[in-house]
């Protein structure tokens, strides 16, 4: 086993050593504040543990089993788009959204949600059709203007349960939206790289599309990666393969869009992402903003208990994870009396705001 005990010190060379070596050696120190759940605890998985410790590795061949198997409603909840609107609603900006439900077995609801997609596709409004558990694997619709008219484009895989569908008849014709849900979204609630979201009760959401370039799958993303309420790194989708270390500094990708990047809205997302991943003490966190470079707009678009970091090369990976394992071995467990609820993780939030305070507008929970 790769892991060593030994303290991982500061190093005051991290940006000679980035540009002599190529190598990422993020300078992490664990919050002495920060102590997680133990309705999260696997430590003893850890412990047994004897592949290559990287933060992917970690991810998907001991947390993603050991919680899919026996902690599911802890780790689908921070996944369920609904229940993390509930926890963030007028504390963190998020999308806005036109209608959601989660009665999909009820053809009143399907009614009353296409009604909606109707409406708006009449007066040519952008939205995007969401699974509750926000992933593209199962079906993700896009409705977008183009040349004055609405186009439609299904978003993910491939080889996605809505690939037979056509995507313009969805938002038309009542019976292929209504069978679209029925074959595609009632009967699936994950894909092949989302198993541990198979219990998040099926549901649609219909929310307002987020300014991008439409040549694009979607918006600009940046992905704070949190463990043990730290930012590892930030991985940005659509940014022309840029990745920021936990500090902002620039470690792949275009350097132009990095930079823009990290002047608008790295400092203030950081704040809040830390903010959320503390509130919700879980040892690992991804959070998920929409970034709009030309207006300086942003909204969280949804967290991630399991983040899938395949994309990531070794020398980026590699010290996070032994960071992430010295926390799994080391950190003390607060065991709660009951679950975690909405107003217990809103009123954790706001404290952390507090703490943190940002450019962001948010009230006590108290008062919403």
């Amino acid at each position: 086993m790769k892991y060593s005990s030994e303290e991982i010190a500061p190093d005051s060379n991290i940006i000679e050593k980035l540009a002599a070596y190529g190598t990422y050696e993020p300078i992490l120190i664990i919050a002495e504040d920060f102590k997680v759940s133990s309705v999260f605890d696997c430590s003893y998985e850890m412990k047994r543990y004897v592949g290559d410790v990287d933060y992917h590795s970690l991810m998907h061949n001991v947390q993603k089993p050991v919680l899919t198997s026996h902690k599911v409603k802890a780790l689908s909840y921070f996944a369920n788009k609904l229940l993390v609107r509930e926890w963030v609603e007028g504390l963190v900006p998020i999308q806005k959204t036109f209608g959601f439900t989660t009665a999909l077995n009820d053809e009143l609801e399907i009614q009353r949600l296409f009604e909606i997609v109707i409406s708006n596709v009449k007066n040519l409004e952008e939205f995007i059709i969401k699974p509750t558990n926000g992933s593209e694997s199962i079906g993700t619709l896009k409705v977008f203007l183009y040349r004055g008219e609405l186009k439609t484009k299904f978003l993910g895989s491939q080889n996605g349960s809505s690939i037979n569908f056509n995507s313009d008849k969805v938002i038309s014709d009542y019976e292929t939206f209504k069978y679209w849900i029925t074959d595609s979204i009632l009967g699936v609630t994950s894909g092949d790289i989302d198993t541990h979201l198979r219990h998040i009760q099926p549901g649609l959401i219909i929310q307002a599309l987020f300014p991008h370039d439409k040549a694009q799958m979607g918006p600009t993303e940046m992905k704070f990666n949190t463990a043990w309420g730290e930012l590892l790194y930030v991985g940005c989708r659509n940014a022309k393969g840029v990745c920021l270390g936990k500090s902002g500094e620039h470690l792949e990708g275009d350097q132009e869009t990095a930079h823009d990047l990290q002047e608008i809205f790295f400092e203030k997302l950081k704040k809040i992402a830390l903010s959320l991943a503390r509130a919700s003490t879980f040892p690992n966190l991804r959070l998920d903003f929409f970034v709009d470079i030309d207006s300086g707009e942003w909204v969280l678009s949804e967290t991630e208990a399991i983040g899938d970091c395949r994309s990531y090369p070794n020398y980026i990976l590699e010290n996070t994870g032994k960071f992430y394992l010295k926390g799994w071995l080391d950190k003390a467990y607060i065991a709660f009396e009951s679950d975690l609820t909405v107003p217990i993780l809103r009123e954790r939030l706001y404290n952390e705001l507090i703490k943190n305070p940002s450019q962001s507008t948010f009230s006590n929970p108290e008062h919403n």
